[in-house]
């Protein structure tokens, strides 16, 4: 099977704790692998540690923007844009053939700094509905990887 273009990187904030989430991710990070060179990187979450909510967020965006330093930036907001499973293939191979490296910021729970969200080059909502960040992330690796079957012609998008 041949890979795709580019590098795509999802960053996230903080570990996954439940098994269930952890299987699951890592299922679609092993998947995902097959058609790019695929990176998850969790950063270290500081909200709640006795710091003020700007603090904490300000220090996580930190760590995100710099998972994705040299990539455009993805910033998955609830305020982003919509598409639909076939579009975001589409808009996944423009991308990569434009900029050859993505990188999917996912905020915790209580989301981006401003300083984050000015530093991404476009926001993308997996719904507008509002998800725990642990389930978030989840269906955004689930969404990419049915993007490259997509891509691929492959049967997992029916």
């Amino acid at each position: 099977m041949p890979r795709a273009i580019g590098h795509v990187t999802v960053a996230a904030v903080g570990r996954l704790r439940e098994r269930h989430w952890q299987t699951v991710q890592d299922d679609y990070a092993r998947r995902l692998g097959r058609y790019t060179d695929f990176q998850l990187v969790e950063v270290k979450d500081v909200v709640g540690r006795a710091l003020p909510d700007a603090v904490a967020t300000a220090r996580e965006g930190e760590q995100l923007l710099a998972a994705g330093r040299g990539a455009r930036l993805v910033l998955m907001s609830a305020t982003g844009r919509e598409m639909t499973s076939p579009e975001l293939a589409a808009w996944l191979q423009g991308q990569l053939e434009s900029y050859g490296r993505l990188a999917f910021l996912v905020g915790g729970p209580v989301g981006f700094d401003p300083a984050t969200v000015a530093a991404a080059d476009e926001q993308l909502a997996l719904s507008r509905l509002t998800f725990p960040h642990e389930l978030a992330r989840v269906v955004l690796l689930e969404q990419l990887y049915r993007a490259f079957t997509i891509l691929h012609g492959e049967p997992y998008h029916k």
